[in-house]
């Protein structure tokens, strides 16, 4: 720009282009996902309730059989030993099968899925296939998949610890075994039981930190310095040091202090909330142990830990949550077990466990009942789900052999009496006597069903009937 005839120029100040990493706090304080009130960094190492719900999902599961068997179920022959046995006695050099079943609950509560990566032999065998040598379990939050034109084309393994079991690469889809539990509004990824409980563990640690804070504080909540006029600061500073210098430690009594001038030392009372501390816990811990199915009782932390309520909640435990997630173990699994054996299946004997086992003798009880009300025996079989086979005879009903009708109830109005009523003179009764016809005795047949009548004898004899002399 000219000015006056001289040439006035400005010169600005160059920008900096280069574009700086925000760390990973930041970015999620960013993109809104970090809240006032966030869960613990790590709610299974810091939350007891988390971490005892996912132990006692996870340890039963393991503690539960696995078989291997062929043909179909119901007429299946059990495998013993062999290839899969071999397999599963170690599915990895770091791992037995009782830890491998609790590392695949464990993801699946935790992360919502669970990505296993199969290693084979390099070499074919003489079928030209290749026999399966191990698997490697791997933490699904290191997994990102690849989506081309709406299809998974793979999934890409990140590792930036040198400590992690793989090293970065990328897999093809079916070189990772991935089960999810369902997630309605992610069609690629799982939903985490863990994420729908982090408010609960979330407030349970916050809990637990500011009881932790009260314990430390010898059960203070602080103390307040009130003064008539402003304190200097060289003045709030000897207050400070006096009042750091009365504390004592955790355990300790305080010692006194003596504050000079006109001041006021206020203790805070507690709260309403602070009062209702232990019940706002255990609704925090009924939210934990409802978002991972396990019932309260499982854990013994219960107030009213009675037998039968327990007893009653292990075998609910049992059949409503053991058992699905079981069967959706079987799914994921009926593909390790074909790459070992193609003929053979692999199942979970959930019956072989002690309190199914003692279901299954009450309703063995309630069928015997059945039976003996004329039921068939298959019928009842499939109704009470016995776990018995089809028998041939199963489709007929049977009654009890020495079952005899007894006799009927008498009318409610008898007809009237057309017997002559008897005379008092011994020789009117004699005449009338010889009048009346000798009825014959019902004779017992035993080929008819017939039962003999009650008055005579029951040993199979018919008594003859005595005429009256004249």
């Amino acid at each position: 720009m000219k000015l006056f005839g001289l040439e006035i120029t400005r010169q600005r100040p160059a920008v900096n282009t280069e574009q700086k990493e925000l760390s990973t706090t930041a970015a999620q304080w960013l993109a809104g996902e970090i809240a006032g009130s966030e869960a613990p960094p790590n709610p299974y190492e810091q939350v007891v309730w988390v971490y005892r719900a996912i132990n006692a999902l996870a340890e039963q599961v393991a503690n539960v059989p696995f078989v291997f068997s062929r043909g179909e179920r119901g007429r299946e022959s059990l495998i013993t030993s062999g290839p899969l046995h071999d397999f599963y006695r170690r599915p990895h050099p770091r791992l037995n099968r009782f830890q491998y079943w609790e590392l695949r609950v464990m993801w699946l509560m935790l992360r919502g899925e669970c990505a296993r990566v199969p290693l084979f032999d390099p070499t074919p065998d003489r079928s030209g296939r290749r026999r399966l040598r191990r698997v490697l379990l791997i933490d699904p939050a290191r997994l990102q998949h690849v989506v081309v034109d709406h299809q998974l084309v793979g999934w890409r393994y990140m590792a930036s610890d040198p400590r992690s079991p793989l090293a970065a690469q990328v897999f093809l889809p079916e070189e990772i075994w991935f089960e999810r539990l369902p997630h309605p509004f992610d069609p690629w990824r799982g939903l985490a039981p863990l994420r729908v409980a982090a408010l609960a563990a979330g407030a349970d640690y916050a809990a637990a930190a500011v009881r932790r804070g009260e314990l430390d504080n010898n059960g203070e909540a602080g103390l307040i310095v009130r003064a008539e006029t402003p304190l200097s600061p060289q003045q709030q500073e000897q207050v400070l040091a006096a009042l750091r210098q009365r504390k004592r430690g955790r355990g300790c009594a305080d010692r006194p202090i003596i504050l000079n001038g006109a001041s006021e030392i206020v203790r805070p009372a507690l709260a309403g909330s602070d009062a209702q501390f232990l019940e706002h816990r255990k609704f925090s811990r009924a939210e934990i142990c409802a978002a991972f199915g396990v019932p309260e009782e499982i854990l013994t932390a219960t107030d009213h830990s009675k037998y039968d309520v327990m007893e009653g909640a292990r075998l609910n435990f049992i059949e409503h949550r053991v058992g699905p997630l079981c069967a959706r173990l079987e799914a994921e699994e009926e593909g390790t077990v074909q790459a070992l054996d193609p003929d053979a299946l692999g199942w979970f004997d959930l019956d072989s466990l002690p309190i199914l086992q003692q279901a299954r003798r009450q309703r063995l009880a309630a069928a015997k009942t059945g039976f003996e009300m004329g039921i068939p025996f298959n019928e009842l079989n499939r109704v009470l789900d016995l776990g018995f086979r089809s028998l041939p005879w199963g489709d007929r009903g049977f009654l009890h052999s020495q079952w005899r009708e007894t006799g009927r109830l008498p009318a409610r109005e008898s007809a009237p009496d057309s017997t002559p009523a008897k005379s008092s003179d011994p020789i009117e009764r004699a005449c009338t006597l010889l009048a009346t016809p000798a009825q014959p005795a019902p004779a017992a047949s035993a080929r008819d069903g017939q039962h003999p009548d009650p008055a005579l004898p029951t040993n199979g004899k018919t008594s003859a009937t005595t005429q009256p002399r004249s």
